[in-house]
């Protein structure tokens, strides 16, 4: 089980340290996610889980953490593994149409919006003064990412940016529901199960896929399926899951803003993508709001 550092100054910075470079893993799954789009979404998502499921075994058995889940936690973990489920669904389809750093920016500073919009609306705070004017902001930055430079409403109409808004507000609920389903549970064990029930929730959908075909699944598909399971899944997701357990669901889904800049930046490094300056000034705007929602709040 990890330990809890908050009282322990000396690692603090190793935790924010392993954090960023989690944070920095999810940018690159922008770019490999882009990679696997010529495969059926259904296969790299079940695929995906079943190798994080996998490879948290090791770890749980050498350190004897007990696999069996609280009572109180069955249920926040499971919906915690659907709306998982769901999100890589939407984040894998909106790769088929869209550009992986544009994926990269809108959705990660989209997601913190909606996490306060829900935290506000589930414990009935209420939204006043700056809170209202950053969540005013975000709304602004993320209009203006989905609009591009051509200024063209029906964009708000394109598959890629319906399914990426609703990403977005998939993994903001994941985010809370995430935090309720670890009281009292190991992140390790918490991520053992997300995973084994998002391959098992996965798996109907890809069987017409054929997932154990593996002569058709080139050496590309197996590289894509092991970083989005491994880089991302399972040293990614568990450090984001360690910190919505420390700091809370607010904060650590402000370190996903290291997310849009390394998207960006390995997108044009490995893709060949131009940011559209839209995409910079409209997740640069949405930073600021839930900066400035973190200054309402304190």
């Amino acid at each position: 089980m990890m330990r809890p550092m908050d009282g322990q100054h000396g690692r603090k910075p190793l935790f924010y340290a392993l954090m960023a470079l989690a944070m920095i893993s999810w940018g690159g799954s922008w770019t490999v996610a882009k990679w696997a789009a010529g495969y059926p979404a259904e296969l790299t998502a079940f695929w995906r889980f079943a190798i994080n499921a996998v490879s948290f075994l090791p770890v749980l058995l050498v350190l004897r953490e007990p696999l069996s889940l609280p009572k109180g936690a069955r249920l926040w973990t499971f919906l915690s593994a659907a709306a998982l489920a769901l999100y890589n669904m939407l984040f894998l389809t909106a790769m088929k149409h869209g550009s992986g750093g544009y994926g990269g920016v809108l959705v990660p500073t989209l997601n913190p919006l909606f996490s306060f919009l829900f935290a506000a609306l589930f414990a009935r705070h209420r939204i006043i003064g700056l809170t209202l004017v950053g969540l005013a902001f975000g709304l602004a930055g993320g209009v203006l990412q989905i609009i591009g430079p051509e200024f063209s409403p029906a964009a708000f109409t394109r598959p890629e940016n319906v399914i990426l808004v609703a990403a977005a507000a998939t993994y903001a609920l994941l985010t809370h529901a995430s935090a309720k389903a670890q009281k009292g549970v190991g992140v390790l064990r918490y991520g053992f199960w997300t995973s084994v029930l998002c391959a098992l929730m996965l798996l109907p959908f890809a069987w017409t896929k054929g997932p154990f075909d593996f002569a058709r699944l080139g050496p590309g598909f197996w590289l894509d399926a092991a970083y989005l399971g491994l880089a991302a899944g399972t040293f990614g997701t568990t450090l984001y899951f360690e910190a919505t357990r420390r700091i809370g669901a607010a904060r650590a889904s402000s370190f996903a803003f290291l997310v849009p800049v390394s998207a960006l930046a390995i997108a044009f490094v490995l893709l060949g993508e131009i940011p559209a300056w839209t995409s910079v000034a409209g997740g640069a705007v949405s930073v600021a709001a839930v900066l400035l929602i973190h200054r309402a709040k304190a």
